[in-house]
């Protein structure tokens, strides 16, 4: 509990006037003896111990009223919900989630989920702690800490507006931890503001075991988790999953292949009108959404033969969630779809090499390369879409090993000799395998290199034969298993638009079938491929973030922003000749949110309190209570009246 007017506070001690008082009147009593007061003295000491009771309680119920009044002057403010108790902290720190799917809105308000947090907890910040604390804010777009001078700072600077990026929840509680380790705060407040996505929390990661060891080994830090976890009723999204130019002698068009998902269960059928933008040219075309997906493949939109480079969008008609309602897309000559294999096994590389050279587009060129491990800086890294290492893996700090972190996209391969060296968390273990062929017992085929094909069909993965395996060691994402936890692939826990796999066995004779059956490894090697595409070319397709675009003076179409923010914002940016679609990352769509078992068990050992709110609900976080102690001053001195009202006479016996 805290006090608007806490200076008043030290007027407490006059709670006890009344005990006062009633010393001074005991002490100015005269006594005088009288010879008849030896009976009263008698009856009196029958009835002296509910006597002293009693007005024990009416100085207790005269002081309980005076504190009442008292308290009700200093304004207190407390937080039923909140937990706002305790006294003032020394520091506070607000983790600020916001990702796209916090702008997720009330309709009649059209205040979004970041938007009606921040107002709530700036607002019981103001009344509660005030200037008294130092206040520290860390969002998701950067990740940094940053001193604020006041609490209404929340609602007004840039830095805690809208993004279209995901947040990494870990990585801020990590960002605290450093702060408050390295900074000696004190007793700390550490508010987190967030809708609970699943993809956000990584739940299932392996940091939440050293951050909660990390805090618990803190004095006073306290946590709040003020969490809007309700769902968008009825929500579509949209994504363009591949845009495509093609001409021919007498016309040019874009060929777009276009999904949209509903996150409820509804089956309905339901007509959609989509808006296509090119340039400046807008048409609407109506489909029929019957099912959960909505999928159009090369949507066909004439545009002018002159036209070789340019950028558009498609969108939703209006809902809840308005930053999954529209998507980017930029569009120009195709880059080669260039791959480089760093091997010297010509039993390994040559199939891998006849797949990636084989056209799954026609309308794209392949090319693909081998170069021996000791001719690997040669390969054209800005170039490249996709580089397959089949040689030991290099050391930290070495320039390979530098340029294959910023390279787009890398599938590793196990050699026959593994080094103990590790790359992007995950290393090389030992080769094990027996006359008895391992099958593959489970994969993920909702997204990644093994999914369904766009029919739903799954691939052929429970055919694949495995002779040798090599061990996969590390924190990553397994995409496929042999058996109850051996993992074949597995995806390592990057950052950015970088994507690194590790395969543990190879398509040659006697490792596998990988290379005799041709379609898993086929299907893996393209997508694999066309996921390092996205940074090739004239034109390219990137999620918003913080790392997004790199150095370069880009500029962004149709809007200004800021330099720091111009990352986080769904959009087209250019830097000369090259275009640049930014859109929020696709697993902001996903409708999973964290329960609030599960976030109990995150935070298990730690002082936390989870605060669940709506954007509808608009109770204050903070509020004064000075009605409650009125109430309790009334209360005592209604107890106080009743104690000193005098005793009812008794009547007269009948017939005396």
């Amino acid at each position: 509990m805290t006090f608007l007017v806490p200076a008043l506070l030290l007027a407490l001690p006059l709670a006890a006037l009344p005990v006062v008082i009633h010393l001074i009147h005991l002490y100015r009593r005269r006594q005088v003896k009288w010879a008849a007061m030896m009976f009263l003295r008698m009856a009196q000491r029958m009835n002296k111990g509910l006597s002293r009771l009693r007005q024990i309680l009416i100085l207790a119920f005269r002081v309980l009223a005076v504190m009442a009044i008292l308290f009700v002057i200093t304004r207190p403010m407390a937080g039923g919900l909140l937990g706002l108790t305790g006294g003032v902290p020394d520091t506070v720190i607000v983790l600020l989630d916001r990702s796209a799917s916090m702008e997720q809105q009330n309709l009649a308000t059209g205040t979004s989920k970041r938007a009606a947090g921040l107002a709530k907890l700036s607002q019981a910040l103001r009344d509660t702690v005030g200037t008294r604390s130092k206040l520290v804010l860390i969002e998701n777009g950067h990740l940094q800490p940053q001193a604020l001078e006041k609490p209404e700072s929340l609602t007004d600077l840039p830095i805690t507006g809208p993004t279209d990026t995901s947040a990494d929840v870990p990585a801020m509680l990590q960002s605290a931890l450093d702060y408050i380790s390295t900074n000696q705060t004190g007793r700390t407040d550490v508010w987190v503001l967030s809708d609970l996505r699943q993809s956000d929390w990584d739940a299932g990661g392996g940091r939440w075991q050293a951050l909660r060891s990390g805090f618990t080994s803190l004095k006073g830090v306290r946590f709040h988790l003020l969490t809007y976890a309700q769902p968008a009723a009825q929500n579509l999204s949209i994504a363009v999953e591949r845009v495509t130019r093609r001409e021919t002698a007498d016309k040019a068009e874009l060929l777009l292949d276009v999904r949209v998902t509903r996150a409820d269960a509804a089956k309905e059928p339901l007509e959609l009108p989509l808006r296509f933008v090119v340039g400046d040219v807008s048409t609407t075309f109506k489909a029929e959404m019957k099912d959960s997906q909505l999928v159009l493949q090369a949507h066909a939109i004439p545009i002018a033969k002159t036209m070789k480079q340019g950028h558009g969008r498609v969108e939703l008609p209006a809902d809840a969630s308005p930053a999954d309602n529209v998507f980017h897309f930029v569009f120009a000559e195709p880059p080669v779809l260039r791959s480089v294999i760093v091997s010297e096994d010509e039993a390994t590389f040559t199939p891998l090499q006849a797949a990636l050279e084989a056209a799954a587009d026609p309308s794209r060129k392949y090319a693909s390369t081998v170069l021996p491990p000791s001719r690997a800086a040669e390969i054209a890294w800005d170039d490249t879409a996709l580089i397959i290492w089949h040689a030991q893996l290099p050391k930290d700090g070495d320039l390979i090993a530098k340029q294959l972190a910023n390279a787009r996209c890398v599938l590793f391969l196990p050699p026959e000799t593994p080094n103990t060296n590790a790359f992007a968390g995950l290393q090389w273990g030992a080769w094990s395998g027996d006359s008895k062929s391992a099958t593959v017992s489970w994969w993920r085929n909702d997204a990644g290199l093994l999914a369904n094909t766009r029919s739903g069909t799954a691939l052929p993965l429970g055919d694949l034969q495995v002779q040798r395996r090599c061990e996969i060691l590390g924190e990553g994402t397994p995409l496929a298993r042999l058996g109850e936890n051996q993992p074949l692939l597995m995806r390592a826990n990057t950052t950015g638009e970088n994507q690194v796999w590790f395969l543990g066995t190879l398509p040659g004779s006697g490792a596998s079938t990988l290379a005799r059956d041709g379609v898993v490894m086929f299907a893996m090697l393209h997508r694999a491929l066309n996921e390092g595409s996205r940074g090739l070319g004239k034109a390219q397709q990137r999620e918003a973030g913080m790392n997004a675009l790199g150095a370069g003076e880009w500029k962004r179409l149709g809007e200004t922003l800021l330099s720091t923010e111009l990352p986080l914002r769904a959009g087209i940016v250019e830097n000369g000749d090259k275009l640049v679609a930014l859109n929020r990352p696709l697993r902001e769509d996903a409708p999973d949110f964290l329960g609030q078992t599960a976030l109990g068990e995150l935070f298990a050992g730690l002082d936390h309190h989870i605060i669940e709110d709506q954007v509808e609900n608009e109770t204050s976080l903070a509020s004064e209570v000075w009605r409650t102690f009125l109430f309790l001053m009334a209360i005592a001195l209604l107890g106080e009246a009743l104690l000193c009202m005098p005793p009812k006479p008794h009547s007269p016996l009948a017939g005396a």
